[in-house]
């Protein structure tokens, strides 16, 4: 995939300035059209190209691991459903090892590319757990067939992911194998409803669940506009 200078941004954020790319959605959109496979895809999972944008929540929740930085700094953390890589590439800079995986691809490789462009070492799926630095770990999964180990996190942590409702079940079982005995997952959301009854299927889970943190994040460019984020904290009960 080609990534071009018009579909980047330029920010500052956490105490450090980001050069993050974005994907060309009509073009994602023109591929996905002319691709019988890709169309049987959305008709089957739904698999639109959210992770193509830079969300609002991957702000809100950027800002809530820069005040948990000591927890997370020299631990394996998961970014669940990770897309172009920001607040994956964050947790690296504030010193954890972060296990990014997604559901597609073309994700990945994007966020691998915004890790080289703003300087965040990576490493390969088999050095991650043995990895002696911070580094971000691009891994293809679908978390309905794990390729990690059970309660391997100590944190796990999500912008945005939940779209419909037949994907929260998926979400909460991967959260109940991976997440580690101890462990807290956080999820950032802008309100939309559909996190409403994410939180009412949560409670039928072994999970304590607080909002643990509430802000209005900036306003990056005429896509990424601001808005109101929350930040939910999971735990086992």
């Amino acid at each position: 995939m080609e990534y071009k200078e018009k579909d980047s941004v330029h920010f500052s954020h956490i105490g450090r300035d980001w050069h993050i790319y974005r994907a060309d959605m009509e073009s994602l959109w023109q591929s996905m059209e002319q691709d019988q496979e890709a169309m049987q895809a959305f008709a089957d999972d739904e698999r639109l190209p959210y992770w193509a944008e830079l969300w609002p929540s991957s702000f809100g929740l950027a800002s809530w691991l820069l005040s948990r930085r000591e927890m997370i700094f020299g631990k394996n953390c998961l970014d669940l459903g990770c897309g172009l890589g920001f607040t994956a590439l964050c947790g690296v800079s504030l010193g954890a090892r972060v296990l990014g995986c997604d559901y597609e691809e073309k994700a990945l490789e994007l966020a691998a590319f915004n890790a080289r462009k703003n300087g965040v070492p990576l490493c390969g799926f088999t050095d991650y757990p043995k990895s002696a630095q911070a580094s971000f770990c691009p891994l293809h999964m679908d978390w309905r067939k794990p390729l990690v180990g059970p309660k391997r996190f100590p944190f796990i942590w999500a912008a945005d992911i939940a779209y419909e409702r037949k994907f929260m079940p998926d979400i909460l079982n991967f959260l109940d194998y991976a997440l580690a005995e101890d462990g807290v997952f956080w999820i950032a959301e802008p309100g939309r409803s559909i996190y409403a009854y994410f939180l009412e299927e949560a409670k039928t889970f072994p999970f304590r669940i607080a909002k643990v943190h509430e802000e209005i994040t900036p306003r990056i460019s005429d896509n990424i506009l601001s808005a109101r984020v929350n930040i939910w904290e999971l735990v086992r009960t």
